[in-house]
């Protein structure tokens, strides 16, 4: 009798077994349809763009030349016992406060000062593989630039409310790296003619809260809100270089992202591959044992 009764048993199992096989064949095809309509879209996507890629390479000396002048830079101690940077550049002098003072005596001031400052040679190379890029700074086709980042927490006035009256004191114990709202980067650019531009930006707010506050504001029927003007743009110089001398940046800031045009294409190629693993593993599970079929 148990055996007349496990042949339906084994059928059904059989046959849910067919219907996991057929999920999981289906599951590959929406993978496969997705990911090539995503790979398409986001082509799309950066054939419509038009902005620049910087490629950065750090400085490691203290003591070099650029455009044919003279740059050195050096740690300095005040006669108040303050900290300093001092950066000469031709003509041109500098005095950078010390925003994070060492706590570890590294080899070099470049590994000291890491949390807040940075130097960096840069170019714009957009259109150009990393062979050709090279090829065209030995040539000098390619001009570098230098410049000089440096992070300073609690350094401008936050341009919204904070959400939560706990976090809208202007300092805390973590020295202000939760508020990157009120980080300041101050870009120094050495120009080729001996003299050095400065220019300082906001940290920008992340594309969720901008696009929260506007909904808000639409919801209210108040005037639309508007990003600060001093926000570090997307794809500018100044905003790669922010991202070095920023701890844990955002991995997407602004509302100008490749993914954004995805469409149904990402949640589908995303739901693809969890059918596939659960259509999967009860496709080769093995049958329920019950007290029919033991």
């Amino acid at each position: 009798m148990g055996t007349d009764h496990s042949k339906p048993a084994q059928q059904a199992h059989r046959e849910r077994r067919g219907i996991w096989w057929m999920l999981f064949l289906l599951s590959i095809v929406a993978i496969i349809v997705a990911g090539i309509s995503l790979t398409k879209r986001i082509g799309a996507y950066y054939e419509r763009v038009d902005h620049p890629l910087f490629a950065y390479n750090e400085v490691a000396s203290t003591d070099f030349t650029f455009a044919g002048r003279d740059v050195s830079i050096e740690e300095i101690q005040r006669s108040d016992d303050s900290l300093a940077i001092r950066v000469e550049y031709a003509d041109e002098s500098l005095e950078l406060d010390v925003v994070y003072p060492p706590k570890h005596a590294l080899p070099t001031l470049f590994d000291r000062q890491r949390e807040w400052f940075g130097m960096y040679f840069f170019a714009d190379r957009s259109g150009m593989t990393l062979q050709e890029f090279e090829e065209g700074i030995a040539s000098d086709e390619i001009q570098l630039r230098l410049a000089i980042v440096t992070r300073t927490p609690f350094g401008v006035e936050p341009a919204k409310d904070p959400r939560h009256e706990s976090i809208g004191r202007t300092e805390n114990e973590t020295t202000g790296e939760a508020r990157r709202d009120l980080f300041r980067y101050d870009f120094y650019e050495f120009k080729r003619d001996g003299t050095i531009e400065l220019e300082s930006k906001r940290f920008p707010e992340s594309g969720k809260s901008f696009m929260r506050r506007r909904v808000n504001a639409e919801l209210r029927g108040e005037p639309e809100p508007e990003r600060a003007d001093d926000e570090i743009r997307e794809y500018t110089w100044q905003w790669g270089a922010a991202i070095k001398v920023t701890n844990r940046p955002p991995p997407i800031t602004q509302e100008r992202q490749a993914l954004l045009n995805a469409g149904w294409t990402l949640p589908v190629a995303a739901g693809g591959f969890l059918m596939l693993a659960v259509s999967f593993f009860f496709a080769i599970a093995p049958p329920r044992v019950t007290e029919e079929n033991a």
